[in-house]
């Protein structure tokens, strides 16, 4: 992790992408004083108000809304996960077998309207994730929760004892946001609750260290302090979010002091920008997320795994990251696979295994012509003769990277002969086009806090995100054999497998990872930079202005 203050350059860093021990350190907190405001810059406002649900689990969105609720663990700046002693006592497995995982809440854990926080809420939060228990219910993830055979407490609720019926392994992901199973009662049965109550409706408590004080959709969310918070005390007296589209208008905002702070993907242009100006920190440092494209599987032409593998094959990952996060990046390294970052001590080549994303125009026009495509005047005809229709790239305006990505592969895709056409989707069409499926090719990121469990998200057959038509026994066999196996080698050895799988089927094409920056006014201490896909939020309670 790097800090920059008012330095004249920052554009030749040495950032390995890597979230080992040896890449990043432990930020230290320094003393602030008590009071104050702070105002920080986001690109999207809350597509929804459930940070679980399929629609509400995006990165602006889980960081926007990670003071209003209780977590079991957190990340630090170094990517070590602990037990969150503001809100737990402990949390551990104390059998195997039966797998028994138990959670002690703090006594003096409420809700912000002085509801206790109990078993109750977790009870509720597993089974609005559970497909047995809500078939309706629209979450982002079930893994884990599906497998939970009981729920056990003590005469308090305040001990939650959860039996599991077979081994989950990344236990620890499991209850990321602990939901209200009180105010969810008020608004109906599960899944209405689940996918409407909580989803369309502001935050009525909280169970974190600030609480919603006012929100205007597409301008600001402004919260206060939670009275009733039971953990570390929280400086800040107010914070808001102000939605700004694009972070280079946010660093204009924070330059004529109209915000405090700005936190999101870096570019070289919002780099450079950020390296000229005065009275600010600038931090850079790297996460668990990594930019990918992912394949529709079905379809006129998407369906044909020959056409998808010539794609994999001529896109340049190489190629794509030095065009972009290399350049200010020094030693940017691409991903070789979609289940572990550069520097991780799992990772394979498994893209070179593969051949996905080598820039390999003669080896993708050879898997084209072998299927009976041909090449008339530059131009890509399929088996039966005709012109290969446009393949349409979704992509996201907000973020420049993204747009630029699509860009690149549009001009390697004219390489053998298909001519893309690339829709940049603002937030209002993104999400709801990719859930669609009204792409070929979608340009995202997937944030690895889950392990390979982040991929069942994607790509297991009936998941949330699945909007690409893909089903495959081989993966779903290895998603569910992961999720048992608590040998961390036979692990390494599964995912491993998993990762060759989905690129054999060229459904994925992962890039490189992402970079997050935090500039803010050096008036205000302890806002890092969090590899997590939480964000920056995370140590929120710590954030304040300087002491004297």
């Amino acid at each position: 992790m790097f800090s920059v203050r008012n330095s004249s350059s920052v554009l030749a860093l040495s950032l390995a992408l890597a979230l080992s021990a040896a890449a990043v350190r432990a930020a230290d907190v320094v003393a602030v004083k008590e009071g104050g405001e702070l105002t920080i810059a986001s690109t999207n406002s809350p597509p929804n108000w459930n940070p679980v649900s399929a629609i509400g689990d995006i990165t602006t969105n889980r960081q926007q809304q990670w003071p209003l609720y209780p977590h079991p663990f957190v990340t630090g700046t170094d990517a070590s996960v602990s037990v969150n002693a503001d809100f737990l006592t402990s949390a551990k497995v104390v059998s195997q077998d039966p797998m028994v995982v138990e959670y002690v809440i703090r006594d003096d854990a409420v809700w912000s309207d002085g509801t206790p926080i109990t078993v109750k809420d977790f009870e509720y939060t597993q089974k609005v994730q559970d497909p047995r228990a809500c078939p309706d219910c629209k979450a982002a993830f079930t893994q884990g929760y599906d497998l939970v055979s009981s729920i056990e407490t003590n005469d308090t609720g305040k001990l939650v004892r959860i039996t599991f019926a077979k081994p989950f392994a990344p236990w620890k992901t499991l209850f990321p946001f602990i939901l209200p199973a009180h105010v969810a009662e008020s608004y109906g049965d599960l899944a209405t609750s689940f996918n409407v109550g909580l989803s369309e409706n502001v935050p009525k408590v909280s169970g974190g260290p600030y609480m919603v004080s006012d929100y205007q959709d597409g301008v600001a969310m402004t919260m206060v302090k939670n009275p009733k918070w039971y953990g570390s005390p929280a400086h800040l007296d107010t914070i808001r979010t102000r939605y700004i589209t694009s972070v280079s208008e946010q660093l204009t905002a924070l330059e004529n002091g109209e915000i405090n702070a700005v936190y999101g993907g870096t570019t070289l242009d919002t780099v450079e920008q950020a390296n000229q100006m005065f009275g600010v920190n600038v931090e850079i440092g790297p996460t668990l997320t990594y930019y990918h494209f992912s394949l529709k599987a079905n379809g006129d032409v998407m369906g044909d795994l020959a056409l998808r593998k010539a794609i994999t094959k001529v896109l340049d990952i190489a190629d794509m990251t030095r065009r972009t996060v290399g350049q200010y990046v020094d030693d940017a390294e691409p991903m070789t696979s979609t289940a572990y970052i550069p520097g991780q001590k799992e990772l394979q080549d498994n893209t070179g295994a593969t051949g996905v994303g080598t820039g390999d125009v003669e080896g993708a026009k050879a898997l084209l012509t072998d299927a009976g495509y041909t090449f008339v005047d530059g131009k890509l005809h399929t088996p039966d003769g005709n012109l290969l229709r446009d393949i349409d790239i979704l992509t996201y305006s907000a973020d420049p990277i993204r747009v630029q990505l699509a860009e690149l592969a549009q001009s390697e895709l004219a390489q053998i002969g298909i001519t893309a056409t690339i829709d940049a989707a603002d937030r209002s069409r993104y999400t709801p086009e990719a859930k669609a499926g009204n792409f070929d090719i979608y340009a995202t990121a997937t944030a690895l806090d889950l392990g390979a469990l982040s991929l069942a998200q994607w790509y297991q057959t009936g998941a949330a995100r699945n909007y690409f038509g893909y089903s495959s026994p081989t993966v779903d066999k290895l998603v569910d054999e992961i999720s048992v196996t608590l040998d961390d080698a036979k692990t390494a050895e599964l995912t491993n497998e998993l990762d060759r799988a989905l690129l054999s089927d060229a459904i994925v094409v992962p890039l490189f990872p992402i970079t997050n920056m935090a500039v803010y006014s050096d008036s205000y201490a302890n806002i890092f930079v969090n590899p997590s896909k939480y964000g920056t939020t995370m140590n929120i309670a710590d954030w304040g202005l300087k002491a004297d």
